[in-house]
């Protein structure tokens, strides 16, 4: 399983464009971090269900052997299919006591693996989260990795890469991905600790990669205030992340900007519970109202910034798009529409809404694109007309949803500026209130 796939490279060229096309904007960071020649374990963080593993499957180059939770293994019409996606089971209690040995032939197989200088790849959490708060850490990982050292007398030089992704949203189409390849960790150092305590090494090794993990990623520790943090985050990201020092990328300046406020947020809640519950007292009133006003952050924010020649021209470049609008539409809305209407009240966990949406898209939509096509011949009787509406189907039914999401935003800001402008007006206020509280935590 650890030798390259040209079916498995040809499925995974089609998943990253299938990415591309239901991403906003994915930004990859550090992919200098992977080491060349040597074996891998790429540990993530996990909180999205399969959109984690294909979010690293799809950006960067290594063909990699997966480690999943055994019980999606069950079913006999799948096992086969999961294989060929370089998927092997491994097993947890809840799996069964009497299945736990079966691992052994497992780590068995993932050692062959890394010692022709593979990689592999499993969740330290072991499950998702489905929130932005990492779950307690197992020694899978630790287990594996000095293991295959020791029975290579820790000559194998195998490096752990620890890699955190985040999502600006879980579920929602057209969300922001970021995926950071942070320094890898070596396993030699552990020689010595493992052959005095093989647990300890494990423990310790198990509390690096924790330890290395969290600076990628985006960590909300509350439970009782989750929320607030959550909707504090994108009234603020991308807003107080203009004045930030980074400059590499915007995206890692709003990912930074973030991570810096929950943990600020975080400590004010600890050391100055009157400055929080003001804050909090601010942030609960604006999100009421926004709320009930029905619109968006998003909308709020290019409102507080939109003047009205600004506005004419958002107008005219509507009313001039909107026949690429209603081309996109036309071809795509069905597709996109009915696995969301199917799916939505039959996904209990909302972890799973962006896996369930994502996974069946990747054979409805050519399935429609080739039927609506089919139509176009029987219409046009021409080939090469219905084989560049083929092509063109997917970059219109993308550019579609960004220009209806456009027109909507645009309806927002007309409605705000005109006859609802004394509640804008309020909004505004609440929300300059929230942000100059929080230009003080600087």
């Amino acid at each position: 399983m650890g030798n390259r796939s040209i079916g498995y490279e040809m499925l995974r060229q089609y998943v990253r464009f299938a990415f591309w096309l239901t991403h906003k904007r994915i930004v990859v960071a550090g992919r200098k971090n992977i080491p060349v020649g040597k074996p891998i374990i790429f540990a993530a963080n996990h909180q999205n269900a399969l959109m984690d593993p294909l979010a690293l499957s799809c950006t960067n180059p290594l063909q990699t052997l997966w480690l999943a939770r055994a019980d999606i293994f069950k079913n006999s019409l799948t096992r086969p299919a999961l294989k060929f996606m370089k998927m092997l089971p491994i097993y947890r209690i809840r799996d069964g006591k009497e299945n736990l040995s079966n691992n052994e032939e497992v780590f068995n197989q993932v050692t062959r693996v890394l010692e022709n200088n593979h990689s592999i790849a499993l969740f330290p959490e072991a499950a998702h989260s489905g929130r932005r708060q990492m779950l307690v850490h197992r020694k899978a990982i630790p287990r594996i990795a000095l293991d295959a050292e020791s029975r290579n007398d820790f000559k194998m030089g195998l490096q752990i890469v620890p890699v955190g992704i985040y999502y600006d949203h879980y579920w929602k189409f057209n969300r922001t991905l970021v995926v950071q390849y942070g320094e890898p960790i070596g396993i030699d150092g552990y020689r010595e600790l493992y052959a005095e305590n093989p647990q300890n090494a494990m423990l310790a090794l198990r509390d690096e990669i924790r330890d290395r993990l969290f600076p990628l990623t985006m960590q909300i520790n509350s439970v009782e205030h989750y929320a607030f943090y959550e909707h504090l985050r994108l009234v603020a990201g991308e807003e107080m992340a203009q004045n930030g020092s980074h400059g590499r990328s915007a995206i890692l300046k709003i990912f930074w900007y973030e991570q810096w406020l929950m943990d600020r947020v975080e400590r004010l809640e600890k050391e100055d519970p009157a400055s929080f519950s003001e804050l909090l007292a601010v942030t609960s009133t604006y999100d009421i109202q926004s709320g009930s006003a029905g619109l968006t952050e998003e909308q709020l924010a290019k409102a507080c910034h939109t003047s009205g020649t600004k506005l004419v021209l958002q107008l005219l470049f509507a009313l001039v798009t909107l026949p690429v609008l209603a081309f996109g539409l036309l071809f795509s809305f069905l597709p996109y529409y009915l696995p969301r209407m199917l799916l939505r009240r039959k996904v209990k966990d909302p972890a799973f809404l962006s896996t369930f949406f994502f996974v069946p898209g990747l054979l409805i939509f050519p399935v429609f694109y080739l039927a609506e096509s089919a139509l176009v011949v029987l219409v046009t009787h021409s080939l090469s007309i219905a084989a560049a509406l083929f092509v063109t189907l997917p970059f219109a039914g993308k550019l579609a949803y960004n220009l209806l999401q456009f027109g909507k935003n645009l309806l927002q800001q007309i409605r705000l500026q005109t006859y609802d402008k004394r509640r804008f007006g309020k909004l505004v206020v609440q929300r300059n209130a929230i942000l100059e509280i929080l230009r003080r935590l600087s």
